[in-house]
């Protein structure tokens, strides 16, 4: 019995040691981390860090974090961020970011609020394998736009065969937009919904060095699937292309929808869209419509060329560059 307290004992001595030891580690290696953008002339600024839950567990928080381009054009802060892990289970952790927090574009500052807003990240020495993002509710608020999301559910998975691609899957329970005012309310008039599931090759993996380095660019898309509904008419979306290096797209993208002038009328009588957007939009549409023989029925593929949107080979719009400056 002796023998066995005395194991009993130091083993648990042993393993707290060890909690200590991978908390102090963790901690040390965020701090380095912070250190490391500052040197490389980016505001990464924090107030506290802490790390708890022994002995299960290995919860770093990071109060008040700021991280801000060297230029300014980028940023974020918020009021705390929680990285949530299980000691005996590395490789996986969840994320949970705090009902406010702020993104700094170079179109200005987005307010975002959510609930529940949190993500499950899978990675094996550093790269990304599987991650997923979920929040019952998750507000943007911009200069010119606001936006109102609810249900929000994104899934990412990295392609095996591909080190550079990724497997992923959106779906937004509803969406409402509104003046910068007031965020409406989710509920049954909310403007649309949306699916959607595609495949990004990107520039470089997914890691965490990547991450934290220039922004990573997108190469290629895949949209094997993407659904956007509004009361009973869905307006679907398939297509892929070939980004160039400035992020201007070469490829095919085909649109079908039933009945969409009354989803368009709907939505202008609802006051979601303006009657002068509302009436150009019927217009395009009905151009588009045209060529797939039917004027209520929405059946066409556009071809893309460097962002230059073509049916056949005449041009009817041009694409913005994907690109994250």
């Amino acid at each position: 019995m002796k023998r066995l307290l005395g194991v009993i004992v130091v083993a648990t001595l042993a393993y707290s040691g060890w909690w200590f030891y991978a908390a102090q580690d963790l901690r040390s290696s965020v701090a380095e981390w912070f250190t490391e953008q500052r040197t490389a002339g980016i505001q990464a600024d924090y107030a506290d860090l802490t790390v708890r839950g022994f002995p299960n567990r290995t919860d770093l928080t990071i109060t008040n974090p700021v991280l801000i381009a060297a230029d300014g054009s980028l940023g974020w802060r918020a009021p705390f961020l929680q990285v949530l892990g299980l000691s005996y289970k590395q490789g996986h952790v969840i994320v949970a970011w705090p009902d406010t927090q702020t993104l700094t574009t170079p179109d200005g500052e987005i307010a975002v609020a959510s609930d529940g807003l949190r993500a499950s990240v899978i990675h094996e020495d550093g790269n990304l394998v599987r991650s997923n993002l979920e929040a019952q509710v998750l507000n943007l608020s911009g200069p010119e736009q606001a936006l109102a999301l609810a249900d929000v559910n994104v899934a990412l998975q990295k392609i095996d065969v591909a080190p550079s691609s990724y497997r992923v899957a959106l779906s937004i329970g509803s969406i409402a937009a509104s003046s910068p005012e007031g965020v409406p309310n989710i509920g049954p008039d909310s403007l649309a919904s949306m699916r959607a599931e595609l495949e990004l090759s990107v520039d470089q993996p997914l890691t965490f060095d990547a991450l934290a380095g220039s922004p990573i660019q997108i190469t290629d898309i895949a949209l094997t699937r993407s659904e956007i509904s509004y009361g009973a008419v869905t307006f679907k979306v398939t297509g892929d292309a070939t980004l160039d290096s400035a992020g201007f797209a070469t490829g095919e993208v085909t649109l079908t929808a039933e009945n969409w002038r009354d989803a368009i009328a709907a939505a202008r009588n609802a006051g979601d869209l303006p009657p002068a957007l509302s009436e150009g939009l019927i217009d395009l549409l009905t151009m588009l419509s045209t060529f797939g023989g039917s004027r209520d029925a929405l059946d066409v593929t556009l071809g893309l060329n460097r962002g230059t949107v073509l049916i056949g080979p005449i041009p009817v719009g041009q694409l913005p560059p994907l690109r994250w400056r």
